[in-house]
């Protein structure tokens, strides 16, 4: 009896010791994970201990102490949480989570719907013995619901082997966002290392050809699906859309969002995404702003901006200037006022010589001659100053007349080259100054109105189309005395401006109302946010998006007979209505190949009417020059009857 008892008492101290040295090995396979990975640079390590299970307790409190203590005192602090939830961190952290089933694993993500894959997490599962079980897919599928996507899962089979076990969402062997167990390392007890050091093996970096869906709608220049049989999208997101998709490697399907889902959009609240993101999309653009003070009652996520948007005005053009009011345009009206009040002076100065130095010989008509100088004629050598203050002040004339000549000169070609239209306005309170009527979407009222305080709501009338189709309306009012303006982002006025030859006649307000940033959006707290954070910043940093901004909206700057057009993109938009009518015969005709270096008859429509004035000033002179003298005959000889009547009726009463 004692022999057996013997027995048993050994055979317990041999299996004690083997359970002692097996948590020994599990617990440096865990503190070698926390020190040697990427856990260990993050400056908390953040431990969560929950059970669902009494009796497993003692041990995972046991286990807990031994990996605090193989863990180097200087690595990082630690933050101890004891049957707790976890709460959401929005920054990148490492995870140490020690449970038993897939319960107590709930309880700890209870109060979290994801983690934005900004978690390096590791857990410690005590229970579950089979790599490929149930219960191991039904964590491995608890975590791709909450976006916990770097995450090893370690357990110990019957055989005592540690296994590190994770899933690939998209994977070519098991397919697309099918969720199944792949054991990623396993923890050698003879040499006590893991068989690899990469513990958090990249997911998201090769898609793998799945299909990624996204809500959007067409509208140029963002999206505009081609319906050739390419595939193919054009404008500023359909462009960086298929860069995502070339460089991640997945296919790309389309939810287009009807009418009633896009005006949803415009609800602060964003609920409409709940149900996109829930049912029919992973992902959605479509000119969606950047909003920097989403609160967690926001059901959706963004990613950072990949394009600013600049809310500005466009005006119409009013009347041109007439042809006279041209001629005067080299010169500010203060310069021509001096101008005018040195040639009066001159004139005066002239007058009193003529008048006091009578002793003096002067030009016959000194007038003229003062106008001659000034015209920059010459005079006559016997009329030149014989005296050095006078001939210096002849030279100072000369000089002052030439700089004028010039620049008059100079600025008269430029202008007669130019189609010049009455100064528009250049600033926003110019704008309201000049109580523009101002068109814009009714679903953008309360932020104008929020952004611009002095804007009266009776200049504001909402557009029936949308900005694309309401400017043609607005080309068709300049020249004429209608003052009217359409807020509108400043892409939709670049893609008219380089489709559009009419573009012409619009003037463009550079003073900007205020920025807004368009950005994806994708569901609460989703994996995709890294995912498309970091394809925004290898397109700005390699200067893509610059090249498509270029292509498709940058003409704003350049000069009408220098812009690069490109064809007009012809689609549907949600009121049915092509997106880009077409131009009448007469607009086709705006369209100027590069103008010859000449002068036509409407350039020089004024010079021609002032000498043909002239001309007939000219002749009106010349006639009164003959009709004067037979006037003054006829007065003489009238005279002349009269006092001889006179004399003669004297004489006969005398």
């Amino acid at each position: 009896m004692r022999y057996w008892l013997y027995i048993l008492a050994c055979c317990s101290l041999v299996a004690s010791t083997m359970e002692s040295r097996s948590d020994s090995d599990l617990a440096e396979a865990l503190a070698q994970v926390v020190a040697n990975s990427v856990m260990g640079r993050f400056k908390t390590l953040y431990i969560y201990a929950h059970t669902s299970s009494q009796s497993t307790g003692g041990h995972l409190e046991e286990l807990l102490d031994q990996v605090l203590m193989m863990l180097p005192n200087n690595l990082q602090a630690r933050r101890l949480f004891l049957h707790q939830s976890m709460e959401y961190k929005p920054y990148v952290h490492a995870v140490l989570a020690l449970v038993d089933d897939l319960q107590s694993l709930s309880a700890i993500y209870a109060r979290i719907r994801a983690t934005q894959d900004l978690s390096h997490t590791l857990i410690y599962m005590s229970m579950p013995t089979d790599a490929y079980g149930e219960e191991m897919q039904a964590v491995l599928r608890l975590l791709w619901r909450l976006s916990v996507l770097n995450v090893g899962v370690v357990l110990r089979t019957p055989g005592e082997h540690i296994l590190m076990v994770s899933y690939f969402p998209f994977s070519e062997l098991h397919g697309c966002q099918v969720i199944s167990a792949n054991v990623v390392n396993r923890y050698q007890v003879g040499t006590r290392r893991w068989a690899s050091q990469e513990y958090f093996p990249s997911k998201l970096g090769n898609f793998n050809g799945c299909l990624l869906t996204c809500a959007t709608w067409e509208d140029m220049p963002y999206l505009v699906w081609r319906r050739d049989g390419s595939g193919s999208f054009v404008g500023i997101e359909g462009a960086l859309l298929q860069f995502m998709a070339a460089n991640l490697n997945f296919s790309v399907g389309l939810y287009w969002m009807n009418k009633e889902e896009v005006l949803a959009t415009f609800d602060e609240s964003g609920r409409i995404f709940d149900e996109i993101f829930g049912h029919h999309a992973d992902f959605s653009l479509g000119g969606f702003h950047f909003k920097p003070s989403t609160g967690n009652e926001i059901p959706y996520s963004q990613s950072t901006y990949y394009f600013m948007s600049h809310i500005m005005l466009v005006t119409n053009l009013q009347s041109a200037y007439s042809a006279y009011e041209k001629l005067s345009f080299p010169f500010s009206p203060l310069l021509w006022r001096a101008t005018g009040l040195v040639l009066i002076l001159a004139c005066m100065f002239v007058m009193m010589v003529v008048r006091w130095c009578r002793h003096h010989e002067l030009p016959r008509n000194p007038y003229y001659e003062l106008l001659v100088l000034t015209s920059g004629g010459n005079l006559e050598d016997r009329w030149l100053p014989q005296r050095f203050p006078g001939r210096l002040v002849l030279l100072t004339w000369l000089f002052a007349s030439l700089v004028l000549r010039s620049g008059y000169q100079s600025g008269m070609y430029q202008l007669l080259r130019q189609d010049t239209q009455r100064n528009p306005p250049q600033t926003i309170s110019e704008v309201l100054a000049q109580r523009f009527t101002i068109q814009l979407a009714e679903v953008n009222e309360a932020r104008i109105l929020a952004s611009l305080p002095e804007l009266r709501p009776e200049q504001l009338v909402y557009l029936e189309g949308s900005e694309l189709q309401s400017f043609p309306a607005l080309a068709q009012q300049s020249g004429s005395s209608a003052r009217v303006a359409i807020l509108t982002p400043y892409e939709y006025f670049g893609y008219f401006r380089k489709v559009h030859p009419v573009s012409r006649r619009l003037h463009l307000v550079r003073e900007r109302i205020y920025t807004q940033q368009l950005a994806f959006y994708v569901r609460r707290h989703s994996h995709l946010v890294g995912v498309l954070n970091k394809q925004i910043q290898h397109a700005h940093t390699h200067g893509f998006l610059e090249h498509w901004t270029r292509q498709y909206v940058s003409a704003v700057d350049e000069k009408d007979e220098s812009v690069a057009r490109i064809a007009s993109t012809s689609y549907i938009t949600l009121d049915g209505i092509d997106g880009d009518p077409s131009l009448s015969e007469s607009e086709e005709q705006q369209v100027a190949p590069v103008r010859q270096n000449v002068l036509s008859m409407r350039e020089l429509a004024a010079l021609f009417w002032l000498i043909l004035w002239a001309n007939l000033g000219a002749v009106v002179v010349f006639v009164l020059e003959l009709l004067l003298p037979k006037m003054k005959l006829r007065k003489l000889l009238g005279k002349m009857n009269s006092n001889i009547k006179k004399s003669i009726s004297k004489l006969v009463r005398k």
